[in-house]
Formats: structure tokens, sequence, C-alpha cells
């Protein structure tokens, strides 16, 4: 994965699937970061970076450390998983079933700040590494905006699929050794994310 700046988290039971039985990828859109780095994203500069997203996804893991607002984000996520809310002890389960990985190279200033077009298109290379590297069963992704802007390279669009009225937007990924890689889309859990409601357009694809 040398294109790669925000390496994935890999949950430590994910090649065996974890709780699943399967092995899932959630993908994120972006980081947020403040520092305003000119040089971000640019792979072999700051290597302490490479584990922004491991550390992301353990700090909200930590019970000793202060609540924030953005950890909803991911308390909601989970529980999307297992159609249920999440005691510490099943949510350290949750996440060390999966791997995560934010789809751009290069941090937001912001939350809700969109990349640029040049942005997601540079994103899409890292991405296909990851992809390949991890061989997921089952891809994940957070938003519409995000999904809008993946490449389409080896892509099939999928079945149609309505869960209450909802046709839910989904497809397949087809890797060098031939697997395919089922995608399905979500809202952002970050606002607006009925996790009951999407746990019933997950189970469709886990």
């Amino acid at each position: 994965m040398s294109n790669v700046f925000f390496s994935p988290r890999i949950g430590k039971d994910y090649a065996r699937g974890g709780i699943f039985g399967k092995k899932i990828l959630a993908l994120g859109e972006s980081h947020y970061c403040g520092s305003g780095c000119a040089d971000c994203g640019e792979c072999g500069k700051h290597p302490e970076c490479s584990d922004f997203t491991t550390n992301v996804v353990n700090w909200c893991l930590d019970s000793s450390v202060e609540r924030e607002g953005w950890m909803n984000t991911y308390l909601k996520f989970e529980r999307s998983l297992v159609g249920k809310e999440t005691t510490p002890l099943e949510s350290r389960k949750i996440w060390d079933s999966i791997a995560f990985y934010n789809f751009l190279q290069v941090a937001m200033g912001g939350a809700r700040e969109a990349g640029t077009n040049q942005q997601y298109r540079a994103a899409a290379e890292p991405f296909m590494q990851v992809l390949e590297e991890l061989q997921p069963d089952v891809l994940i992704v957070w938003g519409v905006r995000l999904w809008n802007n993946l490449p389409n390279r080896n892509w099939d669009d999928g079945p149609k699929v309505a869960v209450d009225g909802y046709d839910v937007q989904n497809g397949f990924y087809t890797l060098s050794s031939g697997k395919k890689v089922k995608a399905v889309c979500v809202y952002h859990p970050s606002v607006g994310y009925d996790w009951s409601f999407w746990h019933k357009v997950i189970v469709n694809f886990i």
C-alpha cells in the first residue's frame, strides 16, 4: 500500500471475520485536522500521521477518555452493524472484527468539508491498493457524497435492493484475484443516521 498516507485500522480478528464471519471494510470519507500542513497526504512525509485512523478509533474505544460529540459517529455505526445498543466490551469486539479506512488521503480542515475533485481522483489508487491488500468480503461506504466519488474501475452495479421503500445503492468491485467485493452505501453516521434502519439495510449484505 505504497500510496496510502492514512493507513487503515485493521481489527485483530478481521482476517477471520471476527464476530461477523465475514471480512468487513468500513469506508469513511476523510479525517479532520487543524494543523493545515501544506504537504499533508504526501507519502514519506509525516510518518507520524500513518496511524491517524487507528488512533481515532482507539480513542473512541478508550473508556477513560472524556466523550466528545464526534465519537457518536462511530457509536451509531457499530450499533447499525449489530442492531442494538452496545456495551464498551461489545464495541471493542465489533471494531476488532472489522477494518476501517478513510478514502481521502488529505485531511480536511473541518467537519463535513468536502474534498476537491482532484483529491477524490488522487485517492482512487490508494483505495484500490487497500482493497487488494485487505481482500474484504463487504465494503460499507459512509455517505452518498463519497459513494458518488468512488472510482468506477472494475465496478459493476448491484441488483435492486429496497428496504422499507428505500432503494439501496449497491454494487461490487472485482479484484485482480477475481474476488467480488460487495459494496453498499449508507448515510454518513455523523448526522441523520437511524442505526436501527441501517441495520436492516446492512444485514442484506453481511
